[in-house]
C-alpha cells in the first residue's frame, strides 16, 4: 500500500508540473469559449451578404453547362447562385474539386484574378468598403480551420478591408466566392478562446495528424494525473478537530490551498479533461453521427443524375421568387427524384421537383415516405418509434436555437439501437445516432458543456454553474501552477552551490592546485 501511495503521489506531481500551466491555459481560455467561437463564417452567414438572384440568364441547364464545359466527373454537390451580375453553377466532385461555370454560356471559371476577386469582396460587403491590402495565400492561415467548406481549399485572396471592423475577406480562387469572413473583434476572441483552448496555432492547423496527437496525449496524461491527485486528496484527507472544516494535513499554504480546491473541485476536473479526450474520438471507439455511404447511396437513390434537372432554372426562380429573396438554388436528389431547394437563409426555405413533374413549390417534405425509406435501410429490423419533432431533444439540439425544426425521428430496432433525425425542409438525415454515439454525446458533450437540458437553456442559471466549476478548476491548476514554480526555484537554487564548487575546482586544475 506504501508502494502505491508512493507511485501515486509521484505520477501526480511529475504530471503536475509538466501539465500545470496548461490546465490553467485551459481553464481561463475555458470562460471566453462560453460566449465566444472559433470565427468560420456559416451558411447562414454567407446567404445574408450575397444579393438576391437574377436567373433570367441562366439559360443552360446543368447537363447542359457540364456538356459546354467538359465536365465529365461525378458530382457530389451543385450550387446555383450568382458570380457579380452572370448566373454560376458551383459544383463539388467526387474527388473534392472546387469548379464553377457560367450558366449563361458553359464557360468554365479560370482562377480569379487579383481584379475579380477585388471585385467579388467589395460586393460582397454591399459596396461599401474598399480593400487596404490583399495577399494570396497558398496554403491555410489561422482563419482558415474550416478547410472543409464548399469552396475553402487554396490558395485563396485574402482582403484586409478598410471598414470599421478591420474585416478579412477570403475569396476562393476556385469559385469565384467569398468563403470565410472574420472581423477583428473576432479575431481577438478566438485568441482568448478557441486558440489557446483548442491549442489551436497556424503551424499545427496545417498538420492536423500531429495537432490530433497532441491533443490525445495531453488530454491523456491530464486524465491520468486528475486521477491520481484525486487518489492522493482522499489518501491526504485527515480531519484533527471534529469542529473544524479543515482536513489538510499540510502546513504549507499553496499545499494546502492545492488540497482543498483539487479535493472540491477535482472530480469536475477530471471529467472536463477526460470529455475533452473523447471529443477527439480517440482510437474510433464511436461510430459517425451520419449516414454510412451504402446508407447515402440508397438515400439519395444512387450517383447525382445531372441529366434529371429538367426544369429550367429561370422558371424555377420565378417560382421561388413569389415567396423568398431568393439568395441560392441547391441541387438535391432523394430516392432518385431530383428537387431545387431554394435558400433566402438557413430558416427560409422552399422545395420544388426539377422534372418538370410540378409547378408547385413546398416548404416541407411530407413525413410518411422518410418512414419507409428508413424501413429500408434497416430491412431485418423493426421500427419502434417515429415522431415528428417541432422541439429540440437530448440529442438533436443547440444552443443559439438555430437548428432547423421540424425533424422526423425514427427509432429502429437494430443490435446498435439506431436512430434517425431527418430535416423536412431539406430531406436530409442531418443526424443519426446509436447506442455508442449517444453514450459519446453525454460523456463529452454533456460533461464538457454541462449541456443537460435541465440547465442548459435556463439563463443565466447555465452561466452561474459553468462559472463556478471553472474557477475551482483554475484554482486547482493555478495552486498547482505555483507549486511548479516553487519547485523549479528550488532545484535552480541548490544546483547553483554544486556549479560554483565545481567551478573552482576547475580553476585550481587550471593553476596547478590540487
Amino acid at each position: 500500500m506504501k508502494n502505491i501511495t508512493k507511485y501515486t503521489l509521484l505520477l501526480h506531481r511529475y504530471l503536475g508540473f509538466a501539465l500545470s500551466l496548461l490546465f490553467v491555459i485551459w481553464f481561463l481560455s475555458g470562460f471566453a469559449m462560453m460566449y465566444a467561437k472559433y470565427p468560420t463564417m456559416r451558411q447562414n452567414e454567407r446567404l445574408q451578404n450575397l444579393p438576391v438572384v437574377d436567373l433570367s440568364h441562366a439559360n443552360l441547364s446543368l447537363k447542359e453547362a457540364l456538356t459546354k464545359a467538359s465536365i465529365m466527373d461525378t458530382l457530389r454537390a451543385v450550387r446555383l447562385g450568382m458570380l457579380l451580375d452572370r448566373p454560376v453553377y458551383r459544383i463539388t466532385t467526387i474527388q473534392n474539386k472546387n469548379l464553377a461555370i457560367y450558366a449563361d454560356n458553359g464557360e468554365l471559371l479560370t482562377p480569379t484574378d487579383t481584379t475579380l476577386a477585388q471585385k467579388l469582396a467589395v460586393a460582397f460587403l454591399k459596396n461599401r468598403y474598399q480593400p487596404k491590402n490583399l495577399e494570396t495565400l497558398t496554403e491555410i492561415d489561422q482563419w482558415m480551420a474550416g478547410a472543409r467548406s464548399i469552396g475553402y481549399q487554396p490558395p485563396v485572396h485574402r482582403f484586409k478591408m478598410n471598414d470599421p471592423a478591420e474585416t478579412y475577406l477570403y475569396v476562393s480562387t476556385q469559385t469565384g466566392e467569398v468563403v470565410q469572413m472574420v472581423n477583428a473583434k473576432q479575431r481577438f476572441l478566438a485568441w482568448l478562446g478557441p486558440i489557446p483552448h483548442w491549442i489551436y496555432p497556424t503551424v499545427l492547423l496545417r498538420n492536423r495528424p500531429l495537432w490530433n496527437d497532441i491533443i490525445v496525449w495531453t488530454s491523456s496524461l491530464g486524465t491520468l494525473m486528475c486521477i491520481a491527485g484525486i487518489a492522493m486528496g482522499l489518501l491526504r484527507y485527515k480531519k484533527k478537530n471534529k469542529d473544524s472544516l479543515a482536513f489538510s494535513p499540510y502546513k504549507k499554504k499553496w499545499f494546502r490551498w492545492h488540497h482543498y480546491t483539487g479535493f472540491v473541485f477535482g472530480i469536475f476536473a477530471f471529467t472536463w479533461v477526460f470529455s475533452g479526450l473523447l471529443s477527439m474520438t480517440p482510437w474510433d471507439w464511436a461510430p459517425f453521427t451520419r449516414l454510412n455511404p451504402d446508407e447515402n447511396k440508397q438515400w439519395t437513390g444512387g450517383v447525382f443524375k445531372p441529366d434529371l434537372f429538367t426544369l429550367p432554372p429561370s422558371k424555377a426562380s420565378e417560382i421561388f421568387k413569389n415567396n423568398l429573396a431568393l439568395k441560392e438554388i441547391h441541387y438535391t436528389q432523394l430516392q432518385g427524384k431530383p428537387y431545387y431547394q431554394a435558400y433566402q437563409d438557413e430558416q427560409h426555405t422552399q422545395l420544388l421537383r426539377a422534372d418538370n413533374s410540378s409547378d408547385n413549390a413546398f416548404e416541407l417534405f411530407p413525413y410518411k415516405p422518410f418512414i419507409q425509406t428508413v424501413k429500408a435501410l434497416n430491412p431485418a429490423a423493426n421500427m419502434s418509434e417515429a415522431v415528428v419533432l417541432s422541439d429540440y431533444d437530448d440529442y438533436y439540439y443547440s444552443k443559439n436555437k438555430d437548428k432547423r425544426l421540424p425533424v422526423l425521428r425514427v427509432k429502429m430496432d437494430t443490435p446498435e439501437k439506431t436512430w434517425y433525425y431527418v430535416d423536412l425542409k431539406t430531406g436530409q438525415v442531418v443526424l443519426k445516432h446509436e447506442k455508442k454515439s449517444r453514450l459519446e454525446r453525454w460523456l463529452y458533450h454533456g460533461l464538457h458543456s454541462l449541456d443537460f437540458t435541465f440547465i442548459f437553456y435556463k439563463r443565466p442559471l447555465w452561466d452561474i454553474i459553468v462559472i463556478i466549476l471553472m474557477l475551482g478548476g483554475l484554482g486547482a491548476s493555478s495552486t498547482g501552477l505555483v507549486l511548479t514554480w516553487k519547485w523549479l526555484r528550488r532545484k535552480v537554487k541548490n544546483k547553483k552551490p554544486v556549479l560554483k564548487r565545481k567551478v573552482a575546482a576547475e580553476d585550481r586544475l587550471k593553476d596547478g592546485v590540487q
